[in-house]
């Protein structure tokens, strides 16, 4: 089976890494597809919306302890550099970050330049989070712009294929899921569920927030269980 595990801000950089730590010593920490070893529970690290405080905290662990994860971009609020200092970029509350103009300001968000030195380390591998990180399941948003757009936006920076795309809200309908499966091989949602594997029968990956597992404890069969039953439940309702 496979957990993805969903995180956005990181507020305790020690806890954080020392608990992804224990977790990589403990199952594989795999991206999207790579192969799932049978009768082992493997571990995705998702992170949306490209915060700073990912670069700045979490980069430099992924690369000391050799783990990978994945990084959701948000096209709209990527700036090619900055000079807020990290200080003041580290600050932004998480309710502020994506208000007006604050992006511009605050530089709460990577830059262009900070995601590309991700990108090329070959440990963050980079998600669309679309353009403008709107709930694309309600309103007539432009299709092209968000999935398509925001997908050229980021292979113009890295130079290779973009395969992943993450709902902002972790909200989607059909017409949307439909349109965007024909660009992106692996798509995510919330769901809070486990996956039977890189595709389920549906074509969604559905993570679980991340900040629900706060402890290895928490990776027993038992409280695992209720993410299996979730997952059915998501398989049947076709959500």
């Amino acid at each position: 089976m496979l957990l993805i595990l969903m995180y956005h801000r990181i507020n305790n950089p020690e806890l954080f890494c020392s608990f992804i730590e224990n977790i990589s010593q403990n199952h594989p920490v795999v991206l999207p597809g790579d192969a799932l070893q049978k009768g082992e529970l493997s571990i995705c690290l998702t992170f949306d919306d490209g915060y700073f405080d990912f670069y700045h905290y979490v980069f430099p662990f992924l690369l000391q302890k050799n783990i990978k994860a994945v990084l959701g971009v948000p096209v709209k609020f990527i700036m090619e550099k900055t000079i807020v200092n990290k200080d003041a970029r580290l600050n932004v509350p998480y309710d502020e970050a994506m208000r007006g103009d604050v992006y511009k300001q605050k530089a709460p968000f990577c830059t262009w330049h900070e995601i590309k030195e991700m990108a090329e380390s070959g440990f963050v591998k980079l998600a669309s989070h679309s353009k403008n990180h709107v709930n694309l399941a309600q309103g007539d948003y432009d299709l092209d712009d968000e999935i398509i757009g925001s997908k050229k936006a980021i292979e113009k920076i890295i130079s290779h294929e973009v395969d992943t795309f993450i709902y902002p809200y972790g909200k989607v309908d059909n017409k949307v899921h439909s349109f965007a499966t024909q660009h992106y091989k692996y798509l995510m949602r919330i769901g809070s569920a486990l996956n039977r594997d890189w595709h389920n029968s549906n074509n969604m990956l559905y993570r679980v927030n991340g900040d629900e597992f706060l402890h290895m404890k928490h990776f027993n069969k038992i409280h695992l269980f209720k993410y299996y039953l979730k997952y059915l439940s998501n398989i049947i309702r076709k959500k």
